[in-house]
């Protein structure tokens, strides 16, 4: 039993992700009245009677999209390209809203003629009863795809690419086009695609309306002329693609507007997939370590899971926030308010049934007791979920009313301690303090994201670190992690009324409020939105936790154990402080290859120039290889859930399947054709070049997050996306003792092929030489892009087309930018916490800033 208990707690610990994914408005549905639910023997029944796709049109429909997200129709399908998310299945009539289906797998079969033409797919289908969460898998295969016969099996064939440059003179014309007048080329057509999903065509959407933008004409026509100089989109663009834009009094700009809505949606860009048959799988490689840079990003790089009791902390800060407002709303702005309400507690209610269905899935069926009480909780919810309903008919004070009860009874669950969260993310080591006589280091220094951080607090149960082991080869293909024998997982307890895990496991530093107030956005928002957000600050997605060792492998303060593919080896491993701390970090003490950071911002032409790919490059020209050989790139490795791994093969990697809810899978920013291609074996000849796989990726082209116009995978945060999915980011602020709201801030880069699953938040970014330069906080699975914050911006000028708003100079790790506020990197915060110690970052010391890191203002732009 006491093994059996080790073994659920380490399961439950893949719970909750923090994908922090972004998120897309839609448009709202007519209201129907709703059919009686289904029991579970009426959803079974109807599920066994769906063996083909005759059987299931006559309760459903079937839609299709290309790649691009543009319906189709089912002739137009090219099955090699086909995704999970590229079909939907909607019921219909009587089973309207009580039955759910989403596509979990895409099988072709496989045929010794590479060249056959491919005409069906066979999909696999999860139905699910909307009532009682029941589900059950069914497949079958789907004919009369791609009846054109426009892709083969080898995807030779493929639709012509080209016809999006009006054709092969187009193509040429576009690759020797200036970045700003690509830029022009694939904004024209993004915009339409966005004019036409929001009911308009070409420059006919009304601002006034659409965002409550009331510029003049002349106005908008100075703005549109000074924005080409300053390397910005026009007024009208930009704000269809939800960008903060000025708003002017007498003709000069009166403060900023920021679109207070959910982030606009967005899609992928053509240029970042060209010549690749399975656009799905552009999103990242799932398990593979391609070259050395990703194999030492993968030795240094942890998944980790924090396991706590749930505090409602940020139900009652929205609840409080909210109150506050009330009295100076408008009718329209209390229904909006009531939407997102009831939206957010669909959310909140959805995860808390997911819990309590996992907790039921990985608990042994013997123990009837338990499983009764997991049961009990799951129909506690679901009439929780219907009673909530009401709202929507509330008015002003009952909703005071309502909020205040609101808080009261999160109180209350927060003492009850009913539910646990387990929140997971990746973190990487980036330092340790240096000990006397070159002792073992006992604190190390892990960098990750602000909001994964966040999830370390005093009522913390347990915290788990699975990493790879530092033996593995270049080209090996992996399990995920709990199948996989080179992953270790350490998992840490505290013992009862002895100590906190966060007494060993601290965030000593969250990337928030580090510029000026008077370099602040929040400072130059209109009059209106000011006031609303006169509490807020900025932020950047990145923070430092601590991990002090000498207190956490202290038997008599915290329980620990070992495991490898889900089988405990604690009893084989070290037990001396040592010997484990080595074990845990791979020696990272030794190692040869230990974090950098980059002194040079990507502002900077020269530097940024050298990751600019040649899109025509020809491997035949040997110009164009030296050329390709020294371009730098970016090397993207975390940890996402396997929930989304379309790697994994149905009936061949079936037992993984069957795990992969909850499990992770090592995913970096590489090729797709790598997947279990890359072992060199004996009388093999790899079809690879030493060039291609030495690189990492680059940067993307998708138009919809960048904010420079003459350089791809760039963008100001605060102007292009302040917020992520619907709301503001939110912290407890230790200094003010309540929780604070927060604008998404800084130079921000958009990666190539990285768009991978919840749990891969806190990815490293970084160069061939091991230089990190910037960390992965967003993914967006429909764009195939994400945003990762840079550690370091030079600053931008924008001459005064936003008035006096510029893009700060900072460094999140040195410190030193103009703009900065002292004492807000993370060197300032380790002076202060040791003042007179030495780390494997600063030799010298946490005093001085090292030359190279200095900001010369004269390079500002």
């Amino acid at each position: 039993m006491k093994k059996f208990n080790k073994l659920l707690m380490l399961i439950s610990s893949s719970t909750l992700l923090i994908p922090l994914t972004l998120l897309v408005s839609c448009k709202p549905s007519t209201r129907k009245t709703t059919n009686k639910p289904l029991n579970d023997n009426e959803f079974i029944n109807l599920v066994d009677s769906i063996n083909n796709e005759n059987d299931i049109l006559k309760y459903a429909d079937i839609k299709f999209k290309d790649p691009s997200g543009d319906l189709i129709s089912k002739e137009s399908v090219l099955p090699t390209r086909l995704s999970n998310n590229d079909i939907s299945i909607t019921f219909k009539n009587r089973y309207e809203k009580q039955v759910n289906a989403s596509v979990t797998n895409i099988k072709i079969e496989h045929s010794d003629n590479p060249f056959s033409v491919v005409n069906d797919a066979t999909i696999f289908i999860e139905f699910k009863n909307a009532s009682t969460n029941k589900s059950k898998t069914k497949s079958f295969k789907i004919t009369g795809l791609n009846t054109k016969n426009t892709v083969d099996r080898s995807g030779h064939k493929v639709i012509d690419e080209l016809v999006y440059f009006g054709g092969e003179t187009g193509y040429t014309k576009y690759t020797n086009n200036s970045q700003k007048e690509r830029f022009k080329f694939d904004n024209d057509k993004y915009i339409s695609r966005l004019e036409s999903e929001f009911g308009g065509s070409k420059g006919s959407i009304d601002l006034k309306r659409f965002r409550g933008l009331e510029s003049s004409v002349n106005d908008i026509k100075n703005f549109d002329k000074q924005a080409e100089s300053s390397n910005f989109d026009s007024y009208y663009n930009a704000a269809l693609k939800g960008f903060t834009l000025p708003v002017y009094k007498d003709g000069k700009v009166d403060g900023l507007k920021i679109n207070d809505a959910s982030e606009t949606i967005k899609g992928p860009s053509p240029i970042d997939s060209l010549g690749r048959i399975e656009k799905a799988k552009t999103n990242g490689l799932a398990r593979t370590i391609p070259n050395e840079t990703y194999k030492t990003a993968a030795i240094q790089t942890f998944q980790v899971s924090f396991k706590g009791w749930k505090d409602y902390a940020q139900e009652i800060a929205e609840a409080e926030y909210y109150i506050k407002l009330f009295e100076r709303w408008t009718d329209d702005q209390i229904k909006q308010y009531i939407a997102r309400q009831l939206w957010q507690l669909e959310q909140n209610l959805k995860y808390d049934l997911n819990l309590v269905e996992k907790d039921i899935a990985t608990t042994d069926p013997e123990l009837i007791t338990v499983i009764k009480g997991f049961n009990d909780k799951k129909e506690q919810l679901k009439k929780i979920m219907k009673k909530k309903s009401k709202i929507i008919f509330f008015k002003k004070d009952e909703l005071v009313q309502w909020q205040q009860e609101e808080i009261e009874k999160y109180k209350k669950k927060k003492e009850e301690k009913i539910f646990q969260t387990s929140e997971s993310g990746t973190m990487w080591i980036m330092d340790f303090i240096n000990e006397n006589n070159n002792k073992t280091p006992t604190k190390f220094y892990f960098g990750t994201n602000s909001h994964v951080a966040k999830a370390i607090k005093d009522d913390l149960i347990s915290v788990s670190l699975t990493r790879i082991n530092s033996d593995i080869n270049v080209g090996q293909t992996f399990n995920i992690n709990s199948f996989d024998k080179n992953f270790t997982t350490f998992t840490f307890e505290a013992q009862e009324n002895k100590s906190k895990i966060s007494n060993a496991v601290t965030a000593i530093y969250h990337a928030t409020d580090f510029i000026k107030k008077e370099s602040s956005p929040v400072e130059l928002l209109e009059k209106e939105q000011k006031e609303k957000y006169k509490d807020a600050g900025i932020f950047a997605d990145f923070a430092v936790i601590e991990i002090d060792f000498e207190k956490l492998l202290k038997t008599d303060d915290y329980k620990r154990s070992i495991w490898n593919e889900k089988t405990e080896i604690s009893d084989k491993s070290p037990s001396d402080q040592e010997g484990l701390i080595k074990k845990i970090t791979n020696d990272y003490q030794n190692s040869k290859s230990k974090v950098q950071f980059e002194s040079n911002s990507l502002l900077e032409d020269q530097f940024y120039n050298t990751f600019d790919r040649k899109l025509d490059f020809n491997h035949n020209k040997p110009e164009d290889v030296k050329n390709y050989k020294d371009l730098n790139s970016f090397y993207i490795l975390g940890y996402p859930s396997s929930k989304e791994d379309h790697y994994l093969e149905k009936y061949y990697d079936q037992k993984q399947l069957d795990y992969q809810k909850y499990d992770f899978s090592l995913w970096v920013n590489s090729e797709y054709k790598y997947y279990k291609n890359i072992v060199k074996k004996e009388g093999y000849t790899s079809s690879f070049k030493d060039y291609e796989l030495e690189k990492g990726n680059f940067l993307s082209y998708q138009i919809g997050y960048r904010s420079f116009i003459d350089k791809p995978g760039l963008t100001d945060a605060f102007l292009a996306v302040h917020r992520i999915g619907n709301d503001l980011y939110t912290l407890y602020d230790e200094k003010e003792k309540k929780v604070k709201h927060y604008f998404n801030y800084g130079l921000e880069i958009l990666p190539r092929f990285y768009a991978p699953a919840g749990g891969a938040s806190g990815s490293s970014v970084r160069t061939k030489d091991n230089k990190l330069i910037a960390v992965f906080h967003a993914a967006n699975y429909v764009a195939k892009t994400g945003l990762a914050a840079t550690f370091r911006s030079n600053g931008y000028d924008y001459n005064n087309l936003f008035g006096n708003y510029k893009l700060g100079q900072y460094d999140l790790i040195y410190g030193g930018g103009k703009d900065q506020i002292s004492g807000r990197s993370y060197r300032e915060v380790m002076q202060k916490l040791y003042k007179d110690k030495k780390s494997a970052l600063f030799a010298n010391g946490f005093n001085e800033i090292p030359e190279s890191f200095k900001f010369n203002n004269n390079k500002t732009k």
